[in-house]
């Protein structure tokens, strides 16, 4: 007969209860487990698998954290604290989380490589970053979050010709994504392409009219082709559109300022 103040046999019986989609009861058993044992690490990881699903996120990272006091090499436990740390806004807290499962992980799947590449791009890593990026694609060469975070990252590292080949190949996979093609008419008008990137910054601009990232750019872009008269009134809507502390209008009237006073 199974010790139930035992904290493995409480540990299954949640994990029973689980499978069975009894959660209060499988969280109750969990909790026991950890009074009988509080150094005992997996329930704190089920605790976190469960309030992750369910999408009880502050509760998820408190048991993350619990559990990786107690297991720090769980490089999985790491990566899901990392995607929990971004979907609340805390990057810098996705960033180390990131970067701890990168020391323990040996990323099997794209999506993975792809998300410790990005606590990597966050941290101003960006060789690594595109490194990471780079085993996504050897894993899945198809798989559009890595082409495009390796393109908008080649495009700060100055590899242009990599750039646009990367964000053009996501576009054509996926018309319909406005960063990738934000991002493609960016990496143009760096390149010395200012009229292919005019090009797709007003195509854009005819789907969303108000979209003030891409005004900015493409008031670069004409800046670029010499075409002074239209960048200035690319950055005059900017400093009318936006509010006064964004970062579209801070950038449109330093430009304004330089440029055009």
């Amino acid at each position: 007969m199974n010790d139930l103040t035992d904290p493995t046999n409480l540990t299954a019986s949640g994990n029973m209860l689980v499978r069975q989609e009894q959660f209060e009861e499988a969280e109750s058993a969990y909790w026991q487990a950890i009074a009988a044992d509080e150094d005992f690490a997996p329930p704190y990881r089920n605790l976190a698998l469960m309030y992750q699903l369910q999408g009880n996120a502050n509760d998820a990272i408190t048991m993350y954290q619990h559990y990786l006091e107690r297991v720090p090499e769980d490089g999985e436990a790491h990566h899901n604290l990392g995607l929990l740390y971004m979907e609340q806004g805390m990057t810098d807290e996705a960033t180390t989380a990131f970067s701890a499962a990168a020391n323990h992980l040996k990323p099997d799947d794209p999506e993975t490589a792809t998300n410790i590449g990005l606590g990597y791009y966050h941290r101003g890593e960006l060789e690594v970053a595109a490194t990471l990026y780079e085993h996504a694609l050897t894993l899945d060469a198809d798989y559009l979050p890595a082409q495009y975070h390796l393109g908008l990252t080649c495009i700060y590292l100055g590899h242009l010709d990599d750039a646009v080949a990367l964000l053009e190949s996501v576009i054509t996979a996926d018309p319909n994504f406005a960063n990738a093609a934000m991002n493609l008419g960016v990496a143009y008008n760096t390149a010395g392409r200012p009229q292919d990137a005019i090009a797709l910054f007003e195509a854009q601009l005819q789907h969303d009219p108000a979209n003030p990232a891409v005004v900015l750019n493409l008031g670069y872009a004409f800046l670029e082709a010499s075409d002074h008269r239209q960048a200035e009134g690319c950055f005059r809507w900017c400093v009318d559109a936006c509010s006064a502390d964004s970062v579209y209008a801070q950038k449109a009237r330093r430009e304004l300022e330089r440029a055009f006073v």
